[in-house]
Parts: structure tokens; sequence; C-alpha cells
């Protein structure tokens, strides 16, 4: 009999002789260490097959879940229901948490209609990329990277990021390939989010597959669960993701990481792309980073203060979350249109039920107002995640080839 199990930290999962439940055992990949559960005890993600990449994992629960987040409903009464929570009397402590907090992290601050200060943060120890974990379909290398492994623990924004570097098969040249880095969807916009599970490969390995290096990066302030977390995570996580810029910071770190320890990419040809909430974080880092070369959203909200409105007029949520209504102007990406200085590619569906695709065309008019480069591309069905996967990230890639010619 086997026990299955997976690191919490890169998500690698292990079959494991049941004579070890209730062992610390440490993960061959990351290092981390993590406990067996002993026979009987309640297991999150029992898979059937593990340490393998398998094409479909529609049964898996990570699976499961990464897709339902992409495609839940919006986000904005969500968290208005949380702030009418905490008004509640088991909401006391928070109030405890927020007056007795001495040392939250550090927010560089700047007017809200400014860029995030990011370059003020210093950047974090880079780790080597070391040996690819696994083969993926059609050969891509995979790599997990860590960078607290390297760096003093809460030393700053950004200095303790995971990623995935997903690299295509083949030995190459210096500067030979491009690169598009990518963030997770599936937040609220204010707060941060883990990687998604390691069998979740649907917005990343299509790009290695046509021959690009691929980073997936964490973004700070992940809340493990959005339905579930309670009060004190959710503000820790707020101004975890305040102080990382709305994950702006992640994104320069992720680059800074492409230049330091990936030779073999060609620096003039660094993307960036996302879904949902991560597009709307592609959009922030083309603004506040030149040496982005084009950027990619799908399906992101663009208007953050129309977005949200109904939480930054909340009295509650702008005690409970400190700078909110400067926060949300400034994480807005149309705040911070004439910043944009390479071309931008926008993609969404006519029947998204989750953030309606007037947010895109709106955006796409206002960049052409002010003379940026922008393709807007519309699809009539697929809703919110279904479309970026069938018709959205081969357009885009279609796309980024002919940015490249």
């Amino acid at each position: 009999m086997v026990i299955q199990v997976t690191c919490d930290s890169c998500y690698r999962q292990y079959r494991v002789k049941d004579h070890l439940g209730g062992k610390v055992l440490p993960c061959k990949d990351c290092g981390a260490k993590f406990r067996v559960p002993r026979r009987g005890d309640s297991v999150d993600d029992p898979y059937e097959e593990s340490d393998r990449y398998q094409g479909d994992r529609s049964r898996s629960p990570r699976r499961r879940k990464a897709r339902s987040r992409k495609q839940s409903p919006n986000f904005v009464p969500w968290i208005v229901v949380v702030g009418i929570g905490l008004l509640a009397p088991g909401g006391m402590f928070v109030w405890k948490a927020i007056d007795n907090d001495s040392n939250p992290p550090a927010v560089v601050t700047s007017p809200p209609d400014a860029p995030f200060e990011v370059a003020k943060l210093t950047l974090p120890v880079f780790p080597e990329l070391g040996n690819p974990i696994r083969e993926l379909p059609g050969g891509t290398s995979l790599h997990f990277v860590d960078f607290g492994r390297v760096s003093q623990p809460n030393s700053g924004p950004g200095t303790s990021m995971k990623m995935r570097v997903y690299l295509p098969p083949g030995d190459h040249q210096p500067s030979a390939i491009p690169c598009v880095l990518v963030a997770p969807a599936g937040t609220n916009l204010l707060v941060g989010n883990d990687m998604d599970a390691d069998d979740y490969h649907d917005e990343t390995l299509p790009y290695a597959q046509a021959g690009m290096a691929v980073v997936f990066y964490s973004i700070d302030g992940g809340v493990g669960d959005l339905e579930a977390g309670s009060d004190a995570e959710f503000i820790a996580g707020y101004n975890t993701f305040r102080a990382a810029g709305a994950g702006v910071v992640n994104g320069r770190n992720a680059l800074e990481y492409v230049l330091a320890r990936l030779p073999q990419v060609d620096t003039k040809r660094i993307y960036c792309a996302g879904h949902s909430s991560a597009g709307t974080l592609s959009l922030l880092l083309a603004q506040h980073e030149p040496r982005i070369r084009a950027c990619i959203a799908f399906a992101p909200a663009c208007d953050l203060e129309n977005s949200l409105a109904g939480v930054t007029s909340d009295f509650t949520m702008k005690r409970l979350f400190p700078g909110l209504v400067d926060f949300v102007q400034q994480s807005s990406p149309k705040t911070h249109i004439a910043e944009f200085q390479c071309p931008v590619f926008l993609f969404h569906a006519l029947d998204d039920e989750n953030i309606p695709a007037s947010n895109s065309s709106e955006f796409a008019s206002a960049l052409r107002n002010a003379g940026k480069q922008v393709t807007l591309r519309n699809v009539a069905f697929g809703n919110h995640y279904q479309s970026m996967i069938d018709e959205g990230i081969p357009q885009a890639i279609s796309w980024l080839q002919s940015e490249q010619d």
C-alpha cells in the first residue's frame, strides 16, 4: 500500500510506502520538508497517479480548483460580503490585529496617480536555476526556483517568491529565445496569489511549446483560500500585496531573474502575459517596466476604481485596509496609460460573465487615443476562462511571433 502526498512548497507529488505515515521527509526537488499523513488521515489531494505530467487532469481536485477559481463570480460582491462579515462580533480581533501590528511590511509610498516606486526596493539574492524537476510533453523542461532558499526570511517584498521556469527542448545559444513572464490568476486584486498546483500548465506550456522560455511566478500576499480565509489572513495579504506594488515588484524580480540566470533568453524579446487578475498585473508590469517588449492581457480588469467602487466606498473596508482608495487608483491600469512603451494585445470573450468585455474595449480605445499600440481581439463564446484556453493563447502566440518579425 502507498500514501499519496504533495510537497507544500513546490507541489511535487509522491507515492510513499504506508509504513512512513507520520514521518517528515525532504522534497527531492525543492528541499522543503513535508509530513506524510498516516493511513486514515484526511488527504487534501489524493491523486491516483503522481510524479509525472498528464495532459488531462480534469478529474484532479487541484485542477478543478484552478478552473473554478478562474471561472468564479466577479470578485467585487464577494469582497464586499467579507467587509460586512467583519462587522460581526467574531471580527473584533481584527481591530486589535490592526492596532497592534507594529511590524507591517514596508510600503514605498508615492502619489496614487504615479507609478509604484519599485526601483527603490532592493533585489533578492537569486538562486541558480538548477536541474529540471521533470520533462513535460514536447520535451519542455520544468524547473522550480525558490528565492526563500537563499534570501533571509521576510527580508522585503518579492524576496520569498517561488517560480516555475519552462524551457523549450534543445540546447540554446545565448540570446536565442524569447521569454514570457506569467503570474497566477484568481485573486480579488486586493491580495496576492501563490502558484497554481504543479499539474496545471494550460496557461504556460503553450508558450514553451512554441519555442519560448516561460517564467511563472508567485505574487506576494497570497491567501490560501479566498472563500474561507480568516480576517487576519486577508489583512496580512493586503498589506503584503500593497508593499509589493500590487505584484509589480514580483514581476520585476522575475524579469531580473531572467537577466541574471537565463543567458539563453534574448533581452529584447521579454514579454508578459496573464489572465483575469493576472491580466491586470500584466498591464501594470508593462506600464512600470520598459524592458517588457510586448504585453498580453486576457479578460483583464482595467479600471479598478470603477470595478472596486463598492469596496472603496465602504467605511469598514477602508478602516480594515489602510490606504485602500489610493492603492486601488494606483494599481489600476487605467491610471498609467501614458506609461506604456510596448504594444499591447487584449483578448476578451463577449459572453464573459465575470469581467465584462467592455473592460477591454474601453481600455483599447483609451490606448488608441493616447497614441499607444494596441490589438483587441474578441470572440463570441467561451466565457471568462475557456475562451482564453481555446482561442486566446493561440492568437496571442501568433501575435507575438508577428511582433518578432
